[in-house]
């Protein structure tokens, strides 16, 4: 979980992987999905991810300050992870 500034709150991530530099690059995806929502659908963003070759990449806000970022191996099933998305958001809006 990252901070709506970027700022890391809680992780879980491999050693090999830079949580700064996965916390920094979710706050500038947040700005361009934040955009993007307000300006083509006239609402807030909830949701957003990235796929690339190496798997997903998915930003779910949890309340109006942070976020909650999932990584995924490209052979993830999406419905299953979404819904633990969902079930996880809810439980840490209530302590957020």
């Amino acid at each position: 979980m990252v901070s709506t500034d970027g700022f890391i709150i809680a992780s879980l991530l491999p050693n090999e992987i830079d949580e700064e530099l996965v916390s920094g690059m979710a706050a500038a995806l947040l700005g361009v999905g934040e955009r993007i929502a307000h300006e083509l659908m006239g609402g807030a963003m909830e949701q957003t991810y990235v796929r690339g070759r190496q798997g997903y990449v998915i930003l779910n806000a949890v309340g109006a300050e942070s976020l909650l970022i999932v990584l995924t191996t490209p052979d993830a099933k999406l419905g299953l992870v979404f819904l633990d998305i969902r079930r996880r958001v809810t439980e840490l809006s209530k302590i957020v």
